[in-house]
């Protein structure tokens, strides 16, 4: 059995993306998994402890707890992680390249190109990422985000009673993930106040955002555990992905794009290159667009359409990805 090392990046249990997800299934394709929160998680206790099969917590502990005989796997997805690779005589190495280093994630940067030049193997979340990857190493492979498709799948249908603070008398476009700056809030302020008829949900923790659009339509819920996020989702009648275009959003794949898929819920989206490789998401240029789409998204829901959409997001689930990394690691390092 392998044995992967994801150093400190984030806590296991806070925001629930790529990471936690992909680690959770190559956990379950017979790797051990040693995942290291990166600071203490008093849910958990201190040291390591089993959580999942195959899948281990290291919490409030140094990497040097982790003991293995055999060579680790190194899968480090923070560049600046980099400098654990000193704590290893032998190792391999993935990078697992997911947010381009700029704008907001302008501190990655740090140890990008040393990590590019020292991985077995890159698994890039976009194309963009792809092809800055490939140039650097041949040993790059295009791994996009999907979705926990039989979790959110269930917010297809109406499966359990209405949360209490989910506004009533309204259709409900919603958005779950973190308000942080790179979404674009003088498209939200717009949108809303073009459309007093809709209400406006966000779901979410406020990273450093200062000053959120205020109005009586628009509803800032707060974070929510990522088990209850179907009850939420349940009850959206579009989802929306209102990112700005920077060098930064046009190198990510949204991950809450597959999960809304998995509901079969109509997306409208800003122009992002990888939400345009799909047709049955509204793709808007500008606030004008994107304000004229949601009337239409709301309008066009159909059976056939839903299928589609589900259909989409199942074929790219987390298990289908971490199928496809388990078969290039056998490959390249077993």
């Amino acid at each position: 059995m392998a044995t992967i090392i994801y150093p400190p990046t984030i806590n296991f249990s806070w925001l629930y993306q790529r990471p936690q997800q992909l680690l959770t299934c190559m956990a379950k394709k017979n790797y051990k998994v040693y995942y290291c929160n990166k600071s203490y998680d008093s849910n958990y206790k201190k040291g390591i402890t089993q959580i999942k099969n195959n899948f281990y917590l290291v919490n409030g502990v140094d990497l040097s707890y982790i003991k293995s005989n055999e060579t680790p796997i190194l899968w480090i997805s923070y560049p600046p992680n980099y400098r654990y690779i000193k704590s290893y005589v032998k190792k391999y190495i993935i990078f697992d390249s997911i947010d381009f280093p700029s704008n907001e994630f302008n501190e990655w940067i740090s140890n990008f190109r040393e990590l590019q030049r020292e991985a077995n193997i890159i698994f890039a979340s976009s194309s963009k990422l792809y092809e800055i990857n490939k140039n650097n190493n041949s040993h790059t492979f295009l791994l996009p985000n999907g979705a926990d498709f039989e979790h959110f799948n269930k917010a297809r249908k109406i499966f359990f009673k209405k949360p209490t603070d989910i506004p009533v008398g309204k259709p409900v476009i919603g958005y779950f993930g973190a308000l942080a700056t790179w979404l674009d809030w003088d498209l939200i302020d717009y949108i809303s106040l073009k459309h007093p008829e809709y209400n406006f949900l966000f779901i979410g923790p406020n990273l450093n955002v200062s000053q959120l659009p205020e109005r009586e339509n628009i509803f800032y819920l707060g974070e929510k555990n990522y088990n209850i996020l179907p009850y939420y989702l349940q009850y959206f009648d579009v989802c929306i992905i209102p990112f700005k275009i920077t060098p930064m959003t046009e190198g990510c794949d949204p991950i809450k794009l597959y999960e809304y898929m998995s509901a079969g819920k109509a997306v409208v989206s800003m122009n992002l290159p990888e939400v345009k490789r799909y047709d049955e998401i509204y793709v808007a240029n500008n606030k004008e667009e994107f304000a004229n789409m949601l009337t239409y998204a709301i309008n066009d829901v159909n059976d056939n359409k839903r299928k589609m959409l589900m259909k989409i997001a199942k074929s790219n689930s987390w298990e289908k990805r971490a199928e496809y990394a388990d078969r290039i690691i056998r490959y390249y390092i077993l």
